[in-house]
């Protein structure tokens, strides 16, 4: 297992789904969304049933839900769990991320055209 080390400090396993984060908050960041905000942004920590991230409009309404996976883990394959939060809160956008590929899906148009990975 690889870690990801600061200042001689080992902050998270290079390959952890924590490691994948830091990379998706900074991705977020350089993007324009405040992640100390929680009017922009909500994050999840309760296990079961709970997205990752979700980003919400100027309104505070779901906007987006952003589901995080490890790197080693194919981020593709949380398509169907994402679609249910996304639900479930209304929002009508899902980020698939291990933090090193993307996808952006809007799945009330998903009919029309599937999931777009983002470079």
């Amino acid at each position: 297992m690889r870690l990801f080390v600061f200042r001689e400090r080992v902050i998270v396993p290079e390959n952890s789904e924590a490691f994948s984060r830091v990379l998706i908050d900074r991705a977020l960041t350089d993007s324009g969304w405040d992640l100390l905000q929680p009017r922009q942004v909500r994050f999840e920590t309760r296990a079961g049933g709970r997205a990752d991230y979700v980003l919400l409009d100027n309104r505070g309404r779901a906007l987006c839900v952003l589901e995080a996976k490890r790197e080693d883990v194919d981020p593709y394959d949380a398509k169907e769990q994402a679609r249910g939060y996304a639900e479930n809160l209304n929002a009508p956008f899902i980020i698939l991320s291990n933090g090193r590929e993307h996808w952006f899906w809007n799945y009330e148009r998903a009919d029309q055209r599937d999931a777009y990975r983002i470079e």
